[in-house]
């Protein structure tokens, strides 16, 4: 297990969607003294075995005071905070404190990919990465990919199936591979990464539950919901273009998905993980698909009744 270098662990963004799943995993571990930083203005709770510190994101030196003395910064930071490019400032802020090892908010497909990094809004992520790269003798870090968030984009519809009214939008016609992890198991993977600085160190981690084609998560929710879904088909190249579109009305949500839609569910896909993961060699557990559909379906089911 991990050495006891690693004990003293902050983290970005505890209150966010993967945020709070980061923060459980991380409390379950006792070999971990845990800080949460969060916002000046932040009404967001905290569990009381957590210390919280506020600070204001705009003050470098504040986040610096609050960053000494902290071994491993993990970042969950969300779409305002990269908006604000909040990762660099933590960065900047994490060497001066003499920061062991940073980890970024990426929990994303392979921002890597030329595919997903030619999108107009992962500037700021890419821009993290050179950083942490700069001044790797100085601070080491791991990137880690994730591909879609399986729980969380069935139940809101983000990666294409509409549960609640057994739709789907199928991408290339739903062929190609894509990876997916449920938040509970992107915490423990956190948790497991930091026991493992051998193997994680100065890498970029991939880490997937699942990796499926649209058509076999179909199949699966049909067979769940014990109905016939209704199907939309779109090309990845139709759905690059509607991205586009959607940014120049400045509907920036809509954009993005159908954005990130074009770059994992195209044929050469930058969520395409298989032969990648590491969760074996992390001791992290898989939830399977079919799991994972189960579930999805029974909470639109539980959802629809109240």
């Amino acid at each position: 297990m991990s050495s006891t270098t690693h004990k003293n662990v902050i983290l970005v963004g505890g209150a966010g969607d993967l945020g709070k799943y980061i923060l459980t995993a991380l409390l379950a571990d006792s070999s971990f003294n845990v800080t949460v930083l969060t916002r000046i203005d932040s009404k967001s709770t905290f569990p009381s075995n957590a210390k919280v510190v506020k600070v204001d994101y705009k003050d470098k030196n504040e986040i610096k005071k609050a960053l000494t003395g902290q071994d491993v910064v993990v970042s969950a930071a969300g779409g305002s905070a990269m908006s604000e490019k909040l990762d660099l400032t933590l960065i900047e802020a994490s060497v001066e404190a003499g920061v062991k090892w940073y980890i970024p908010s990426e929990f994303t497909a392979d921002t890597n990919h030329p595919r997903f990094s030619s999108l107009p809004f992962i500037g700021a992520k890419l821009e993290a990465i050179e950083l942490l790269k700069k001044n790797q003798s100085r601070i080491a870090h791991t990137l880690i990919s994730t591909g879609g968030f399986l729980d969380w984009g069935f139940d809101n519809g983000f990666l294409g199936f509409d549960v609640s009214n057994h739709a789907v939008t199928l991408y290339d016609e739903g062929k190609n591979y894509i990876s997916g992890t449920t938040l509970p198991s992107i915490g423990k993977a956190v948790v497991a990464i930091i026991h493992h600085p051998e193997l994680t160190l100065n890498k970029r981690i991939y880490i997937a539950d699942a990796v499926f084609t649209q058509q076999q998560a179909l199949a699966l929710f049909e067979k769940y919901s014990g109905t016939k879904w209704t199907v939309k088909r779109i090309t990845t190249e139709d759905a690059l273009k509607q991205g586009a579109d959607y940014f120049a009305k400045g509907d920036i949500m809509k954009g993005v998905q159908a954005y990130i839609m074009s770059a994992i569910y195209c044929q050469q896909g930058a969520s395409d993980f298989r032969g990648k993961t590491s969760n074996d060699a992390l001791g992290v557990k898989t939830v399977s698909l079919e799991q994972a559909v189960k579930e999805a379906v029974e909470r639109s089911k539980a959802d629809a009744t109240h």
